[in-house]
């Protein structure tokens, strides 16, 4: 098949299984259990001179929305989210006295819902942080937003706490598609939603859009399109819809309505994403967006982009800790993840004992994967043997240059000497090309190509 002036080999096998997002490497497909104590030791190796950033994972919601992926519960009571937050307030305290009072140079509330929070209890947990942690002066103090329970009491906890960007959950302002998905919150309320935090000064603001979802065209892509511009958000994140029932019991509801087939997903992406291009915006890495005066954009030109598991970021840390049920930690030694369940992580937070139920310690050949696969993500382009000799290891990339060599005749791929450099026109292609250096991929499951192709399929 053809894409612009690409021309893309036809191929005839099995497809391959769903390919990694790489907001981390080794993925948490790899994975395994590990103990406390392994992320205790790497915890209180963090160098006291290096700055943090802090993920909080909120898992409650007020209502259920039918397309989530995320680790949440519906709480009808306000009740289970203060015993909650009194434990996660404990779970700081308790890995503070093991890192010591390190400075933070980033924190992400997500979810779940964390304007799900009440304003005293939001201070309050900031309170207990400021204890634990420098988080003076923070220059990215992030929080994910339903629009449907903020208010301006919340928002004004929120400045008075330092945060200085919000991400609000927009999905799609299409009515049927918002009844389908269980999601209803009408352009009014965003307006009265973006009024409120820019009349509080936080100019920073994230539309969280997906598609692929029920009853979406190019027609009702473009209104929603059409309608965010008109707000001017700094940041969009522009997300394609997982559907995953076997995973989520859930999203059968979704599935009950007729769902766009990947053509039709890739085609609602490709208008979407020339929308946003043509009124200002710039592609950033694989689904983001940025207006010229975000710090997204500046840092995508200096090349200084990474990516983590909250997508693409500007944060300089090299060490993240996650706290909640299913956050994940990124140390220097490894990947450590928390236990999904509620009750599980309220038990053993109360009793004192480490959370940590997953992960993966990661060797220094696992770095160089990394940071080889992130700068692929994030600029589009990558000297492998570059990063290599950074890493000060010996390794000739034989079979992964022979892979990216396929690449380049197949139109994919520009070669400068060892730089390979992706065509923008198969851009969506971007994690099928990545796994060429992914280590833990079964590299003979299928051809490059073929693995390319069937992501543009699906």
């Amino acid at each position: 098949m053809t894409q612009g002036n690409t021309v893309l080999k036809s191929v005839d096998v099995t497809r391959p299984k769903r390919l990694p997002r790489y907001t981390s490497y080794p993925t948490a497909l790899e994975f395994g259990p590990i103990d406390g104590k392994s992320h205790d030791k790497w915890l209180k190796s963090l160098p006291i001179c290096e700055p943090i950033s802090l993920y909080f994972h909120i898992p409650y919601c007020d209502k259920l929305c039918w397309f989530c992926g995320c680790f949440t519960t519906i709480s009808n009571k306000y009740g289970p989210v203060e015993k909650f937050l009194e434990v996660l307030k404990q779970e700081v305290r308790q890995t503070a006295k093991k890192t010591g009072r390190l400075k933070v140079s980033h924190i992400h509330f997500g979810g779940g819902s964390p304007s799900i929070l009440d304003p005293a209890d939001f201070r309050s947990l900031i309170d207990v942080l400021s204890e634990c942690y420098d988080i003076d002066d923070v220059p990215e103090f992030a929080i994910e937003i339903d629009p449907r329970t903020v208010d301006r009491d919340k928002i004004f906890a929120y400045v008075s706490s330092g945060v200085n960007c919000v991400s609000l959950g927009i999905q799609d302002f299409n009515l049927k598609t918002q009844e389908a998905i269980n999601r209803i919150q009408t352009v009014d309320l965003i307006e009265k939603t973006m009024r409120d935090f820019k009349g509080a000064g936080i100019e920073r603001v994230n539309f969280d859009l997906i598609y692929g979802l029920p009853y979406q065209s190019i027609d009702t892509i473009a209104e929603t399109i059409l309608t965010t511009i008109k707000f001017k958000p700094s940041r969009i994140a522009l997300f394609g819809y997982a559907h995953v029932p076997h995973m989520k019991k859930h999203q059968k509801l979704v599935g009950e309505h007729e769902l766009p087939n990947q053509k039709e997903r890739q085609a609602q992406f490709n208008w979407a994403s020339k929308m946003l291009t043509d009124n200002g915006y710039r592609a950033i890495g694989l689904d983001h967006f940025a207006l010229p005066d975000d710090h997204l954009f500046t840092s995508f030109d200096q090349g200084k982009l990474k990516r983590n598991f909250q997508g693409y970021t500007d944060d300089t840390a090299n060490s993240l800790i996650g706290f909640g049920p299913s956050a994940i930690s990124n140390l220097p030694d490894g990947y450590a993840q928390n236990v999904p369940s509620i009750r599980d992580y309220i038990e053993k937070v109360s009793s004192n004992k480490s959370s940590v139920v997953r992960g993966l310690s990661i060797s220094n050949k696992d770095k160089m994967f990394r940071d080889v696969i992130s700068t692929l993500m994030c600029n589009f382009e990558v000297d492998p043997v570059k990063i290599a000799m950074e890493h000060h290891i010996h390794y000739n990339f034989k079979i992964e240059i022979k892979n990216l060599m396929k690449l380049v005749e197949a139109g994919y791929m520009s070669r400068d000497g060892n730089n390979f450099k992706i065509n923008k026109k198969v851009m969506p292609y971007l994690r099928a090309i990545a796994t060429v250096f992914d280590q833990y991929f079964d590299q003979n499951s299928s051809d490059i190509i073929s693995r390319c192709v069937h992501e543009s399929e699906g």
